[in-house]
C-alpha cells in the first residue's frame, strides 16, 4: 500500500482534499482508506502516489466509512483532465517567467526626439554578458529602433538560445555558423567534433549557460528573447571575443543594459569601443527602471 493524496477539480484548480492509503489500479476497482478528508461516490478524483505532481484519474464509485472505491476514469474523461494539466503547467511556466521578468521605460523629451528623428538616430539596448571570469562587457546591439515615440517598453525574461559563430568583427552582423539550441540557466550544450550542437541538459554554474565544445575553434554567442513595443523576438546579445579551440566556458547574462542613440546601426551588430549618449541601468536588484533623455543627458525621473 502507498500514501496517496487525492485531489479534486475546484474551478480551474484541482485542489487537495483528501489523503489515504491504498493501491491505484487502472484495471480494476480499489480501496482508499482514507486518514484525513473526504470524498463523495459519483465525483471525479485525481489521485496521486506519494510526491507526484500528477496522478491517474478515478471516479469514487462508493463510500463506507473511512474507505471509499474508486475505478480509472473513462478514456474522455482523462483526455480533458490531461488537458487540464497541460494548461495549468502553461499557466504555471508564464506566471514564473513573469515573476523573473525585466523591463525599462525610456522616455524622451519632446525637442530631443525631433532633433534625433532628423537627424536619423536609433535608439539602441545592448545587454552585459561575462564570458568565464571576466565581469561582463556589452558587444551586440540586442535591439535597434528607428520608430521610436516618446515612451519606449523594453523587457526580457530569462530564455537564451546559444549558437556559435566563426568571427566576432567590429560593425559586423551577427551570424550564427552552428545550430542554435533554446536553453535556461543553469544548462549546457555539447558542440561536438561534427560541429553539431546538442540538446542542452542539466550542468555548469546556475547563473550561466555552458558550451563544452569538442569540435574546434569557435565563438560562442548568445541570444535571448526580448519585447519590444509589444513586439516579441529572439536575437543576438553577446558573441565572445576570443574564439576558443576546445574545452568548456559559461557565458553568463547580467540584468543590466545599456541604452543610447546612433545613426547607421541595426540589430545583432557587434561592435568593440564604447557608446557615446548611453546609460546604463542595472536591474539585478529590481525588476523595472525609468529613464529620461532631455537635453542630450539621461536621468532617472521622479
Amino acid at each position: 500500500m502507498a500514501k496517496l493524496h487525492i485531489y479534486k477539480k475546484v474551478g480551474n484548480t484541482w485542489t487537495k482534499i483528501a489523503n489515504g492509503d491504498g493501491t491505484v489500479s487502472t484495471d480494476e476497482p480499489f480501496t482508499v482508506t482514507l486518514s484525513s478528508g473526504s470524498v463523495t461516490s459519483g465525483n471525479t478524483y485525481d489521485i496521486r502516489q506519494g510526491q507526484s505532481v500528477t496522478g491517474d484519474l478515478c471516479n469514487c464509485t462508493a463510500v463506507n466509512g473511512k474507505n471509499a472505491t474508486f475505478s480509472a476514469a473513462a478514456a474522455d474523461e482523462v483526455e480533458t483532465y490531461e488537458r487540464d494539466v497541460a494548461r495549468q503547467s502553461l499557466a504555471s511556466f508564464y506566471a514564473a517567467l513573469d515573476a523573473v521578468s525585466k523591463a525599462v521605460t525610456i522616455l524622451v523629451d519632446l525637442d530631443d526626439l525631433a532633433t534625433l528623428k532628423t537627424n536619423n538616430y536609433a535608439m539602441c539596448f545592448a545587454k552585459k554578458v561575462a564570458s568565464g571570469s571576466d565581469g561582463g562587457s556589452y558587444n551586440v546591439v540586442w535591439q535597434s529602433l528607428t520608430k521610436y515615440v516618446y515612451s519606449t517598453a523594453f523587457s526580457w525574461t530569462p530564455q537564451f538560445s546559444l549558437f556559435g559563430t566563426n568571427v566576432f568583427a567590429d560593425t559586423v552582423t551577427v551570424t550564427a555558423t552552428t545550430n542554435q539550441r533554446a536553453l535556461g540557466l543553469g544548462q549546457q550544450c555539447l558542440l561536438d567534433t561534427n560541429g553539431i550542437l546538442q540538446p542542452p541538459a542539466t550542468g555548469g554554474p546556475v547563473t550561466g549557460v555552458s558550451m563544452q565544445n569538442q569540435f574546434g575553434l569557435i565563438h560562442p554567442a548568445l541570444s535571448q528573447i526580448s519585447t519590444l513595443n509589444g513586439v516579441q523576438q529572439t536575437t543576438p546579445l553577446y558573441v565572445a571575443p576570443s574564439g576558443m579551440v576546445q574545452g568548456s566556458v559559461t557565458l553568463t547574462p547580467i540584468d543590466t543594459v545599456m541604452v543610447w542613440f546612433q545613426q547607421d546601426i541595426a540589430t545583432s551588430t557587434m561592435f568593440s569601443s564604447a557608446r557615446s549618449m548611453s546609460t546604463e541601468i542595472d536591474l539585478t536588484s529590481t525588476n523595472s527602471a525609468t529613464r529620461l533623455y532631455k537635453g542630450g543627458q539621461w536621468s532617472t525621473p521622479s
